[in-house]
């Protein structure tokens, strides 16, 4: 038990020591982005959710149109017409039903809450539009009275027209669920049991259409809701409830009342009667196309849910937990993705993920009729991106700060060799120059032996050698600090190549190498004669040393319109084409057998090409290996 203690305290000392060595750092956005989304899904933003939904519901291009209901109203200009007051009389209500029921409708729906008889004549004219009604549903029809609630709790119809059939046609409002904001959304599909009016009228149509009823549990997304003992499903617009943009068929009850429609304006339709005054509020209700302000009325709103459920487009609302989980996949998916790219790029693909969830969250609702709560997986987008940036912004500063400080360390490094060599060249020039003096001045004195004149001919070669060393390192220097400035003069180039070429006459004839010259007539251009000597010089030296005994370097000069050429070219080793890219870098030398024995420092043509491109011009070269090389050069032809 003891030995088995002890190895668990040291597993656990090994596992403290493994979480201590880890960097941990790099976690902690991604902890606070998931922190923060367990913060948020606390919280429901019905308001927001609202909104998407609703904007959904108005582009659902999902729910075709179809021209099956009528709806007459029951309005001011009806009032002013027949000169009655809502709701009418029975005689006026039976002379407009002989007018529709010639067209043959197929079912009618009342919402019209009637007055009690308050005569004789009232009672026998009530009695007079009950038996036409009861004509209509003993020749197939279907009638159906719509009652609705008020302080004192259901409106039921008056006595006498109770055995006609009513049912409750109660227009949820999502006020004290959901958003809150008083716009429908839900129907009611039945209470206690018993369907209401738009259960009742889907079926009846459909069954009259041949198309069997539908119940409840049909319906996609279709939910009980204990506390209040009644079934309820979210419903889709077919088409827009309000005035302006609605496709129902719509007449003043007068004109129906008068037969002034066209024969068939009826016919095997739903015909729903009821009041629409707009002076009237409580006629009216918010919907997802006016969610401000009581713009449809609530017949439309009743074709709407009759046309929902005899279609069965009806909306299934995905339980939140299911969002919860999708916003917890995409906050960690997109921290992974986002936490290694660069923030402008995080950006497109965060923009691209929101779009991905609108376009996902759309077309699950006009297909398939889910809607999928969208407002906590945008924000698993927006808290990701805005928990990442800082932290990027952070470690991208902490980068440049720790760049900037090694610029400027290495900026003091670089002044500090450059200040160097700049004076340990001039101060070398001192006394290579005096070595020089001596070894001459003894040569001239040292009479006819031989080993003597020999050994001091070598030291003065020696700080010739070393004398071009440090001249090359000055220039390198300048070049580098930017202290090189040209010296510009008006000269024909060919004269600075035949000098040039006159100095190495004792160095041809010693290697046995001969320089050809075809170099055409040219004009003078502006050009540092120091500096091209030193281009022409280097070029030719070099093709000297790498050409070999009895081989021939040719120079040759001619221009066009815009340039001036000149190529050196040789027939000696050549250069392997792994280096051609390379031979104009700082201190880069070609490797071969030749490189090793010939001296050189891999400045030369690194300070070639510079002063050739100061002049504005460019020089390349062409090799083959074994056959030789060919420099070209050109300059701007003034």
């Amino acid at each position: 038990m003891k030995r088995y203690l002890v190895n668990l305290e040291k597993n656990v000392n090994r596992i403290f020591e493994l979480l201590k060595s880890k960097d941990f750092t790099r976690f902690y956005p991604f902890i606070f982005a998931l922190v923060s989304m367990l913060i948020l899904f606390q919280y429901s933003f019905s308001n927001i959710e609202s909104v998407l939904y609703d904007l959904r519901a108005r582009l659902d291009l999902g729910f075709n149109f179809e021209d099956n209901v009528v709806i007459v109203t029951l309005d001011e200009e009806s009032d002013e017409f027949l000169g009655e007051q809502y709701p009418y009389t029975f005689a006026g209500h039976t002379r407009f039903l002989k007018k529709i029921l010639n067209d043959s409708p197929l079912v009618i729906n009342y919402f019209v809450h009637f007055n009690e008889p308050g005569s004789s004549r009232d009672e026998d004219d009530a009695k007079e539009f009950k038996d036409h009604v009861e004509y209509f549903q003993k020749n197939g029809g279907a009638f159906r009275i719509g009652t609705g609630i008020d302080e004192w709790g259901e409106r039921l119809p008056i006595f006498t027209l109770k055995t006609l059939g009513f049912s409750s046609a109660i227009i949820n409002e999502d006020s004290i669920v959901f958003a809150r904001d008083g716009v429908s959304r839900r129907a009611l599909l039945n209470i206690s049991g018993e369907d209401t009016l738009y259960m009742w009228t889907a079926n009846k149509y459909r069954e009259k259409i041949g198309l069997r009823s539908v119940g409840v549990d049909d319906l996609f997304g279709s939910y009980y809701y204990r506390e209040a003992d009644a079934t309820f499903a979210l419903y889709r617009y077919y088409t827009s409830p309000l005035e302006t943009n609605g496709k129902v068929s719509k007449i003043p009850f007068h004109r129906a009342l008068v037969g002034n429609f066209p024969k068939g304006f009826f016919t095997n339709k739903i015909v729903l009667v009821g009041p629409e005054y707009v002076s009237n509020s409580s006629d009216f209700v918010r919907t997802p196309y006016s969610r401000e302000t009581l713009s449809s009325s609530k017949l439309m709103v009743y074709a709407e849910i009759i046309q929902a459920i005899i279609n069965k487009k009806t909306v299934y609302q995905v339980p939140q937990m299911v969002s919860y989980a999708l916003a917890l996949i995409i906050t960690t998916v997109l921290s992974f993705i986002v936490a290694r790219i660069r923030p402008t790029n995080g950006l497109l693909i965060s923009g691209g993920v929101l779009l991905g969830i609108l376009l996902v969250g759309y077309l699950a609702f006009i297909i398939f009729g889910i809607w999928i709560y969208l407002t906590h997986l945008i924000f698993s987008v927006f808290v990701v991106y805005y928990v990442y940036v800082p932290f990027i912004a952070i470690a991208e500063y902490q980068r440049r700060y720790t760049i900037q400080e090694e610029t400027k360390m290495l900026k003091k490094v670089e002044n500090l060799k450059h200040n160097f060599i700049s004076l340990m060249s001039h101060d070398l020039k001192t006394p290579v120059a005096k070595i020089a003096g001596m070894a001459d001045n003894m040569l001239n004195q040292s009479g006819a032996n031989e080993f003597v004149r020999k050994g001091l001919f070598g030291i003065i070669e020696a700080t010739k050698e070393l004398n071009n060393f440090i001249t090359t390192i000055l220039d390198v220097t300048k070049i580098e600090s930017r202290n090189l400035t040209l010296q510009k003069v008006s000269k024909d180039i060919n004269q600075i190549i035949e000098s040039v070429l006159e100095k190495f006459k004792f160095e041809k004839d010693d290697r046995k190498v001969e320089i050809t010259t075809d170099l055409s007539p040219l004009y003078p251009i502006e050009i540092d004669v120091d500096l091209m000597k030193r281009v022409i010089s280097n070029l030719v030296e070099n093709a000297i040393k790498y050409s070999g005994a009895n081989s021939i370097v040719e120079v040759k000069s001619w221009d066009d319109a815009e340039w001036i050429y000149i190529s050196i070219k040789d027939n000696g080793v050549g250069i392997p084409p792994e280096d051609i890219d390379h031979v104009f870098e700082k201190f880069y030398r070609v490797k071969n057998d030749a490189s090793h024995s010939i001296k050189g420092t891999g400045l030369g043509l690194y300070l070639v090409r510079y002063f050739v491109e100061l002049h504005g011009g460019t020089i390349e070269v062409k090799s083959t290996l074994g056959e030789g090389a060919l420099f070209l050069i050109k300059l701007k032809n003034m």
